[in-house]
C-alpha cells in the first residue's frame, strides 16, 4: 500500500507539471460554467442544465480515457514499469496509484458539475454526482485496458482519442440530432446515462444499471488484458478461475438487485413535483371607501357568508366560501378599492394534491385510479387518494413551446407535463398545509 501511495504522489506531481493533461481536467467544467451562466446561448425549450450535461459527458468520457491510457502506455514504452518492478513495486500497486490519482481529479471535476446544476434539489445533485463518479470509474478501467494493449504512447493516444470521441461526443450528437436510432445505440453507453433533474425514479435506476453494466464489462476487459501481461504475474494478481467466479458473482448479484428494483418501480408512476393545493379566493371591497374595521386574522377559519369587516358607512364584507385566511394586508382606516385584494382565502372544500405527469405516461392513468400521497410536513406517513381530474393541455402547449430548436437548426420534441388533480380518500386535514411539497405514487401495472 505504501508503494501505491508513492506512485499516487509521484503521478500527482507529474500531472501538475503536464499542462496538456491538466488542461483536460479544467477546460470542460469551465466551459460548462461559461455556457450556462455567462454566455447566453439558450434557445426556446432548452433545459437550463443542457451544457452541464453535455460537458460532463465529454469530461468523463474524453479526459479520463485518454489521460489514463496515455500515462500507462508511456510508462510501458519507456520501461518505467520494469524499473519499478526491480525496485520492489508490484504491478497492481502501480495500477492502484495511477487509477487513484485519476479518480481524485475526476472527483473534483464531477463535484464541480454537480454543484453547477441550476435550481435542483440536493437529492438530484447527489444522484448526478454518484452517476458521474461511477462513469469516471468506467472510463479509468477502459483507459487502463487501452493503455496496456497499446504498443506505444502514440498508439494509446490514437486508441484513447477514438474511444473518448465515441464516449464523449456520441451522446451529445445523439441528443442534438434527435435521431431515435442514434439515441438507442448510444443509450447503452454510460456517458448517455448520467442522471439530471429530468430523470424519473425509474429512469434513474435504469441509468445506474446501465452504468454498472459498463463498469463490469470494462473491468472484465481490463482483467483479461492485465492477466496477459507478464507484469501481472510478478505483481501477484492473475485472472484465474477463482477471480473469474468472484467477478461473475458480483456482476450477477449487482444486476439482479438493480434489475429487481427497476422491475418493482416500473409498476408505478412516481412524481416529486406535487404539492397541497386549493382554489384561492381574493377578497376586496365591493365599493371603494375606508376600511372601518376588519374582523379576521391570518390562519383563521371562516364560514360562508361570515362578516369579514366593514367599509365606512356600514357596508359589510362577507366571505363567499368556507375557507381559511392564508394572507391579509388589511389595516384599519386604510383606503380600499374594488381592484386591490386585502385578503386571500383558501377554499377548504376544494383541498387536493396537484401534481404533473409526463405526456408520454398520460395514457397509463385514468380518473378514479388509486394513488398514494406523502406530504413533506407529515414525514413518511402515506395517505390514500385517487385521481379526480386529468388536465387536457399543458401550459407549455398553450404558449406554443412544444419544440426545442437544436444547434443544427432541426427541431426536437420536448416532453411536457400534464396537470393531475388528486383527492384524498383518507381523513386528513390539508387546510394547514396549502403549498407544502408532496410526493405521489400511482400503481400502473
Amino acid at each position: 500500500m505504501n508503494s501505491a501511495i508513492a506512485i499516487y504522489i509521484k503521478q500527482f506531481q507529474d500531472i501538475l507539471k503536464n499542462s496538456g493533461v491538466l488542461t483536460q481536467f479544467i477546460v470542460f467544467p469551465v466551459m460548462a460554467f461559461m455556457m450556462t451562466y455567462i454566455i447566453d446561448v439558450s434557445m426556446p425549450g432548452m433545459p437550463e442544465s443542457f451544457f452541464i450535461d453535455q460537458f460532463a459527458a465529454m469530461f468523463v468520457g474524453m479526459a479520463l480515457i485518454g489521460a489514463t491510457a496515455t500515462v500507462i502506455a508511456e510508462d510501458r514504452e519507456k520501461n518505467s514499469l520494469r524499473f519499478l518492478m526491480m525496485a520492489g513495486i508490484k504491478s497492481h500497486e502501480y495500477l492502484l496509484g495511477i487509477g487513484g490519482i485519476f479518480f481524485t481529479f475526476a472527483t473534483v471535476g464531477c463535484i464541480a458539475f454537480a454543484v453547477m446544476m441550476p435550481n435542483v434539489a440536493m437529492t438530484t445533485m447527489l444522484l448526478m454526482l454518484a452517476s458521474l463518479m461511477m462513469g469516471a470509474l468506467a472510463s479509468i478501467l477502459l483507459g487502463a485496458a487501452i493503455g496496456m494493449v497499446s504498443k506505444s504512447e502514440q498508439e494509446a493516444i490514437s486508441y484513447g482519442s477514438l474511444a473518448g470521441l465515441i464516449a464523449g461526443f456520441g451522446p451529445m450528437i445523439a441528443n442534438m440530432s434527435g435521431n431515435e436510432t442514434l439515441e438507442r445505440i448510444f443509450r447503452v453507453l454510460y456517458t448517455m446515462n448520467f442522471i439530471d433533474e429530468h430523470a424519473s425514479r425509474v429512469e434513474a435506476l435504469q441509468s445506474i444499471g446501465i452504468i454498472f453494466a459498463n463498469i463490469i464489462a470494462f473491468a472484465i476487459a481490463f482483467g483479461w488484458v492485465y492477466s496477459k501481461q507478464e507484469s501481472s504475474k510478478k505483481g501477484g494478481i492473475t485472472l484465474n478461475k477463482k477471480t473469474l467466479t468472484a467477478m461473475a458473482a458480483a456482476a450477477v448479484i449487482g444486476i439482479a438487485v438493480i434489475g429487481g428494483a427497476i422491475w418493482h418501480n416500473a409498476g408505478f408512476l412516481t412524481t416529486d413535483n406535487a404539492s397541497v393545493a386549493t382554489t384561492l379566493i381574493p377578497i376586496s371591497a365591493s365599493t371603494p371607501g375606508v376600511l372601518e374595521r376588519f374582523a379576521i386574522t391570518e390562519g383563521q377559519h371562516i364560514r360562508a357568508d361570515e362578516i369579514l369587516g366593514w367599509i365606512e358607512g356600514g357596508e359589510a364584507m362577507r366571505s363567499p366560501i368556507d375557507g381559511l385566511v392564508i394572507q391579509t394586508s388589511a389595516i384599519q382606516g386604510q383606503a380600499v378599492s374594488t381592484m386591490e385584494p386585502i385578503a386571500i382565502l383558501s377554499d377548504i372544500n376544494n383541498l387536493h394534491i396537484q401534481t404533473y405527469i409526463e405526456e408520454t405516461d398520460i395514457a397509463r392513468i385514468h380518473v378514479g385510479q388509486a394513488a398514494t400521497v406523502t406530504i413533506d410536513s407529515l414525514g413518511n406517513q402515506r395517505f390514500n387518494g385517487y385521481i379526480s381530474e386529468i388536465g387536457h393541455a399543458t401550459s407549455a402547449a398553450l404558449a406554443g413551446q412544444g419544440m426545442f430548436i437544436n444547434m443544427n437548426g432541426s427541431m426536437s420534441r420536448v416532453t411536457r407535463m400534464i396537470p393531475i388533480k388528486i383527492n384524498m380518500a383518507d381523513d386528513v386535514n390539508l387546510a394547514s398545509f396549502v403549498g407544502v411539497n408532496a410526493s405521489v405514487r400511482i400503481p400502473v401495472r
